[in-house]
């Protein structure tokens, strides 16, 4: 009897290892589409052949594989492929207005304003002449203004999409603490937690570049920019962010630590947009930035040969252009032009023993293509200068694109990676709930032999009565 009954504890062992087994392979099929989802691999050990202590018998085994380098692979390449692809996406309307072609914006009005001048020398006294000229100079003064009006409204934008994306950071690491909390508290970590944790970490490298590290009881911690405290066991630091502070300054964390200069991922990409693009273009206080620099170049060396002239009447010229000279960063959008000068007023005619009627008019004529000396801005003519400007904005965006492309095949072949070594394969589950089933069945079927067995031998040990 004792064989019988031990047959029967071994064969029922056995039965709850294959029904073990069973239902891992079908939360595997379950969850074959889950993001995050990590495969259970089951490892059955026959009756009779122990291993690593375990005692004789039939047992199970149930892991994961490890992912962590793949999924730094991932991280990393998701970080890569959101900064350039939201760099080439907030460079795209600041590109668009320094049009190159001359049928538009600051060139074009540049352009128009020595033909209208050009026009104006041939008669330096002609009043429709002279107002087609103040025509053309205060459309030079409205392609600024509109030109940096565009440039301030996007770099407002672009920090109210900084600020949102750290609130959106804080959510997520907000979350990742919830499920470190969970994790905790599992024995074992259930593989609908590993999915949502791999998931939501995923989700954050695409926002920041992002540093995991694995503890054992299975919670992370995670530094943002490999510097900043995120996350820490269950608990999340919340990040501040402050678009108008200095580059390095802008982003900080409750946990402390040092920021570092650069970030990667979407908010890496509008910080470096905020800073190296709008900053550079419209400057921030003593610092003028490029179009301002052009702005107030123009507009001076415009007013300097006015006032270097006179005109029709001998009377010394005036200067056309006004801006804001206390702030330099403001040049462009206060251009304007004198409202109370005249074509009469404009001083186009130079003096001096080769003195022309019209020597001024044929100078500012020339003016946005000079390069003479005294015409320079930064060493360049004004359309030079505008162009290298524009050269600038072009290269970035070219740069942005292309290193988009290249980012995510990177980003998909990290994944594609990742998912053949996590990722369920259906047809390897069919094959593996065929076998556990076949096998639950032959354990069943013993189980009611040996059930049988049992029965018939207790009837034949019991006695009868006469």
């Amino acid at each position: 009897m004792g064989g019988l009954f031990a047959a029967l504890d071994a064969s029922g062992g056995a039965l709850n290892v294959y029904s073990q087994a069973l239902g891992a392979e079908q939360q595997n099929v379950a969850n074959a589409s889950t993001p995050g989802y990590a495969v259970q691999n089951v490892s059955i050990q026959p009756l009779g052949i122990p291993g690593n202590g375990l005692p004789a018998g039939d047992f199970i085994q149930i892991s994961s594989p490890d992912a962590a380098f793949a999924d730094a692979q991932v991280r990393a390449a998701s970080s890569e492929a959101s900064e350039s692809q939201t760099q080439a996406s907030t460079l795209s309307p600041v590109n668009q207005l320094f049009d190159i072609t001359g049928t538009s914006g600051i060139l074009a009005a540049l352009q128009q304003f020595g033909t209208a001048f050009s026009s104006l020398a041939t008669s330096p006294n002609d009043p429709a002449l002279g107002n087609a000229a103040l025509n053309a100079a205060s459309n030079v003064a409205l392609a600024f203004q509109s030109t940096a009006g565009s440039l301030a409204t996007q770099e407002t934008e672009v920090d109210s999409q900084i600020e949102s994306t750290v609130s959106e950071i804080n959510s997520l690491a907000a979350r990742i603490s919830q499920l470190n909390a969970q994790a905790s508290g599992e024995t074992e970590v259930d593989p609908a937690t590993g999915a949502s944790l791999r998931s939501t970490l995923d989700q954050l490298s695409s926002l920041v570049d992002i540093n995991v590290e694995t503890n054992p009881n299975g919670t992370v911690s995670v530094l943002a920019g490999g510097q900043l405290p995120l996350v820490l066991g269950d608990q999340a630091f919340t990040l501040t962010a402050d678009p108008t502070a200095a580059a390095g300054s802008q982003i900080t964390s409750s946990g402390g630590g040092n920021s570092p200069q650069t970030f990667s991922g979407q908010l890496g990409a509008l910080l470096q947009v905020r800073n190296g693009t709008f900053g550079v273009l419209l400057g921030s206080g003593a610092n003028a930035g490029t179009l301002n620099t052009l702005t107030s170049g123009f507009a001076t060396n415009v007013n300097t040969l006015l006032t270097s002239g006179v005109t029709a009447t001998g009377a010394a010229g005036v200067p056309l252009f006004t801006w804001d000279q206390a702030n330099p960063h403001l040049a462009a959008a206060t251009l304007a032009i004198d409202p109370t000068v005249t074509p009469s007023a404009l001083g186009l005619a130079s003096t001096g023993a080769n003195g022309t009627a019209n020597g001024i008019a044929n100078q500012l004529a020339a003016l946005p293509a000079s390069n003479a000396a005294g015409d320079q801005i930064g060493g360049l003519s004004a359309e030079s200068y505008f162009a290298a400007i524009a050269a600038s904005i072009g290269q970035q965006l070219s740069d942005a694109t292309n290193a988009s492309t290249t980012a995510q095949t990177t980003l998909t072949a990290a994944r594609n990676a990742r998912q053949q070594q996590i990722g369920v394969s259906l047809d390897q589950e069919a094959v593996n709930v065929t076998a556990d089933e076949r096998a639950y069945q032959a354990s069943a079927q013993v189980i009611s032999v040996l059930n049988n067995l049992t029965l018939d031998t207790v009837n034949i040990l019991t006695p009868t009565s006469s």
